[in-house]
């Protein structure tokens, strides 16, 4: 018998890592990393949590990818975003 629910849960927690050129700016890498999240997401999922988790360059000095951990809830929540410097 199958005992899985056939809802998905209210909450979740994803994770994801996006590469940027290094110029990006602050701002940019905020909004690109919220738009990734909220386009990979189910429908009826929405991140309540997006949080950088850590970046590190890349090899060539041109890159740097962002590690992003986010956390869903029910559609319209507010977005919780740290306003510490990324």
């Amino acid at each position: 018998m199958n005992s899985w629910p056939t809802d998905p849960p209210a909450f979740r927690t994803g994770y994801m890592s996006i590469l940027l050129p290094v110029e990006t700016g602050e701002g940019e890498v905020r909004r690109i990393i919220r738009e990734s999240v909220i386009r990979a997401l189910a429908p009826g999922e929405w991140p309540i949590r997006v949080d950088v988790v850590t970046s590190t360059g890349s090899d060539d000095g041109q890159t740097k990818r962002w590690f992003v951990e986010y956390e869903t809830g029910p559609y319209g929540q507010a977005i919780d975003q740290p306003d510490e410097p990324v």
